[in-house]
Formats: structure tokens, sequence, C-alpha cells
């Protein structure tokens, strides 16, 4: 009887292969079940027959995917990679791929959300088996055209590439391995949608791959199932039913720019990347938003949906009633104006908002929320200057708004730095100046829909600062940062000096905008 273990890795084995190899070969993040490596081995020593030589980490991966129970049933029914952009995760994909082919004649149904994506591993799969006569002599038929490519043997075995729809697994009865790529673009509908498929076969597999998820990306929306798949590996395991999970990261309390970092992040640094490659894309995302792109792609950096195992539905943080009873749509007169500005990560967004003294009210509108073009916001933040005649216009340094800072003191203006102190003093005063309503907000849908998704996270100090759940909140970063400013830069006069209201009227802006 052959004994079930696990892996055999190592961090930093010598490999005489790839002797300028340097990554780290174990993942930061392991839950892996014991097994019994058969399938592993063959499908190493079939990588070899076939001209290919993997990295240890790939045949890591290909030994703990294989992995079977003594009956000869898959350990791990669904197994979750996920790993830095261009370490070869595609090549790993079409050895395990051609294994279960011309070994197990499995059918296989690879999905990617672009057909780029599943091109690209049709051609890695397609190039290796007509390398090989061995392997060539078995193909029946061999298709890559209009979105979907093909690979049928005469041993019965199949693989369909395409993108994910509602007819991706057209041509197969059954799948026995079920494969999403891009798994930080994939839904709960996409994968119901597929879902009978893989319940067709006797013993199916499910295998989920993808680079890091960050969810205040608009691109990453979608990706709450592969957080829900990581969470569920660590922190839900099941011996009987486990889910494999290997994660490929650094720490984040390592230095981004310190090659060490690149190196444990990256399992196949020294051939693939390496040192002079990615000083190059440091060099050329040196904007707050290209190094948080960069922690995420590169470094394995993610910020992971955050999924509510009790099923609670999401409470934010300022709930619409409290909104409601500080918000008005009526017209109100300032003084002592600050203005702030804050964009979200991906730069999509980007906010503008004044604050001011009502009276004993501190009041505060959104009057710009569109595209960050430097060149557009910085007319605006002109014309709001020109009527307003701010105080202070404040932005964070760590926003990505902090593009804007050396434009607008090239054009004669004087920017506020926040600190991170700051940035918690600006939302715990927002909250309870909206608790005890000595804040008044003009009403805007902008601003609901920013506080719909917005949560808080405590700071290990102490304080609490605002963090996206989802979507986009600058605007609400924006306002709760202006009217702190007032707050700050012109504390409550023993009598208010009040000024006439003086619209303003900019080009392309939504009709609410620029209304105190």
């Amino acid at each position: 009887m052959t004994a079930m273990t696990l892996t055999a890795r190592e961090d930093w084995p010598t490999c005489e292969d790839f002797p300028k190899l340097k990554g780290k070969q174990t993942p930061l993040n392991l839950r892996e079940a014991p097994g019994v490596h058969e399938h592993g081995r063959k499908n190493a020593e079939l990588a070899k027959r076939a001209g290919v030589k993997p990295f240890p980490w790939q045949v890591h991966e290909t030994y703990a995917i294989n992995a079977t129970r003594e009956d000869g049933t898959w350990v791990h029914s669904d197994a979750v990679l996920i790993c830095p952009r261009q370490n070869g995760k595609s090549l790993l994909v079409a050895l395990i791929v051609i294994y279960r082919l011309f070994v197990l004649k499995q059918n296989v149904l690879f999905t990617a959300q672009r057909w780029d994506t599943a091109k690209e591993l049709w051609e890695h799969t397609w190039n290796i088996v007509r390398s090989r006569k061995f392997l060539s002599r078995m193909v029946v038929s061999q298709t890559c055209s209009q979105g979907r490519g093909t690979i049928f043997l005469s041993n019965g075995g199949r693989v369909v590439f395409t993108t994910r729809s509602q007819d991706a697994g057209r041509g197969l009865t059954k799948v026995d391995l079920l494969i999403y790529d891009e798994a930080y673009n994939l839904t709960d509908g996409e994968m119901a949608a597929l879902s009978f498929l893989s319940q067709a076969a006797e013993d199916p597999q499910v295998f989920f791959m993808s680079s890091a998820v960050h969810r205040d990306f608009p691109q990453h929306q979608n990706g709450q199932v592969l957080s829900s798949m990581r969470e569920q590996a660590l922190e839900d395991w099941d011996e009987d039913e486990p889910v494999y999970l290997s994660e490929y990261a650094a720490p984040d309390s390592l230095d981004p720019e310190d090659e060490m970092t690149w190196r444990i992040s990256n399992p196949s640094y020294g051939v693939i990347s390496n040192e002079k490659k990615m000083r190059k894309i440091m060099k050329r995302m040196n904007t707050e938003s290209g190094r948080i792109n960069f922690g995420v792609e590169a470094l394995g950096w993610a910020k992971w949906f955050e999924m509510n195992a009790s099923g609670d539905e999401f409470v934010p943080a300022v709930s619409d009633e409290a909104l409601a009873k500080v918000s008005t749509s009526d017209d109100v007169t300032l003084s002592h104006s600050v203005v702030s500005i804050d964009a979200s990560p991906d730069r999509a967004f980007c906010s503008v908002s004044v604050a001011g003294r009502a009276g004993e009210k501190i009041h505060g509108a959104v009057g710009y929320h569109g595209p960050l073009v430097v060149k557009k916001v910085v007319e605006v933040v002109l014309e709001v200057c020109e009527v307003a005649d701010p105080m202070a216009i404040i932005i964070d340094p760590k926003s990505p708004a902090e593009m804007l800072i050396e434009p607008l003191e090239e054009m004669g203006l004087e920017v506020t730095r926040m600190s991170w102190a700051d940035v918690k003093s600006a939302t715990a005063r927002f909250l309870q100046g909206v608790d005890e309503r000595d804040y008044s907000i003009r009403e805007s849908q902008l601003i609901r829909d920013g506080l719909g998704c917005a949560t808080l996270r405590e700071d290990k100090d102490g304080g609490v600062a605002w963090q996206r759940q989802s979507g986009v909140i600058c605007q609400v970063v924006a306002l709760s940062t202006a009217m702190w400013g007032v707050s700050r830069h012109a504390p409550l006069p023993k009598k208010v000096q009040r000024a006439p209201v003086m619209p303003l009227e900019v080009e392309d802006v939504p009709n609410d905008q620029f209304a105190f």
C-alpha cells in the first residue's frame, strides 16, 4: 500500500536545470492534505519526455494537484493557485492538461475571461503536443478560431479552451477537470452555468488560478468568488473535503524595493523576471496608484474581499437614516471655506469637496466627481478658489490625488499635506459630526452611494480611517477631510461673518456639483 504524504518542498533548492533560479519555491500560504503522488510523479516525467523542464515549484504543484486518496479519487476536488504575473502559471496548467488528456483520457475545459488568455494557453499546450511524435500521433483534430480552441485525441481525451459563457462546454458531455483562469474575474453566475458539466463526471476536479485580488480595483470587483475560496481554505479547513491553496506572495511587512522581497514573492525569479526588469517596472509605476498595482501584480500584496460567514448584510459606517438627518437641499451661505481632493486607487475617479462654516454648523458638498485628469481637476480647483477663496487646500500625500500637489503648487496655490493622524482625525470627526448633527451635507446621491460601500478600519495605535468595502468612496473621503479642515483651520468664531452664495459654472460637471 502506498503511503499518503505531503508534497516534499524546499524553499531555496539547488536546481541544475536552472542555475540562475533565485525565487523562493514555496508559497506564503499553503493548505494541502496528504495524498498519493503517483500521478504527480508521472505528470513530471511526461513533461520531461515532452522536452519541458518545469521549475521545482511547478513540480510541487503538479504533485499536490494530482494527489489521490488510497481509493484513487482526488484528494483536493477544488484547487486554488494564486501567483504573481509572469511566473509560468500557463506552462504549469498546460503540463497538467496534457497529462490528463494523454494518460487519464479525461475531458478538460479551460475557461478565461478573455479570449487572448485562452488562446495563449491553447498555443502553449499545442506547441508541446506537436513537438513530440508520441503525442501528436494521437491527435484526431485540433482547432483554434472564433474564440474557441480544441484538441481531441484518439483515446477519447478532449480539451476545450474558451472564454466563460453559457455554451463554453459545447462539445463536452462531461468535464473531468474544469479550469478557471483569471479567477479574479469569476462570478457565481459563470460558475453556475458550467457546474452541471463537472457534476456529470465521476470524480470531477475544479482548478482556480489567478494573480492576487485588490478589492478597490474596478477590474477586480468580481473577486468575491476567489476571495471566498481562499478564505475557505485558510479559515474553514475540512479534512474530508479539503480545498487546496497555494498562494505565492511576500509578507506585506517587507520592503517593496528590496530584491529579496521580489525573490520571495516570485518563484520563477532569476529566470523569467530579474532585478533589471523589476526595477524598470518600478520606475514606470512611481505614482501612489502605480505602487499599489506593483504590490498586487508583482508581490502578491492582495486586498481580499472579506466574506461574512454569518450571512449578515454589510452594515455601512453611516446609515441612510443618519445621513438623511444631516442632509439638505437648501442653499447654504458659507464662510471660512476649505477644499479637499481625493481619488480612487485606480485613478478612475477624483473628487473635489468644499466645506465651510454655516452658522454653528460645518456644511460640506461634493464640488466635482469625475476622471482624474490632472489638467481638468486643476482647472476645477482654480474655479473653486476664485469663488470660495478657501483657507486651505488639503490632500493626503498617500492618496493617488498626490499627483495633483505639484501642478497646483506650480499654479501658485498652497497645498496642505495630511498626516496619518490627520486622516484618522478627519474620519472620527465626520462620524461625530453626523451623530451630533453639527455637520450638514449637501444632498447628493454621490455621497449616499459612497457611504453605502464605505466601512472603517481600526489602526493598531488607535483610531479609525475610511476603508472601501467595494466601489468608490473618494467622494466621502474628500468631503470628510474638507469638513475636518474647517474645524482645523477655522475654529468656531464668536460671530460668523456671512457671505453671499456665489454659484459656480464649470463645464462638464453634473448638475448638482458645486452647489454648496
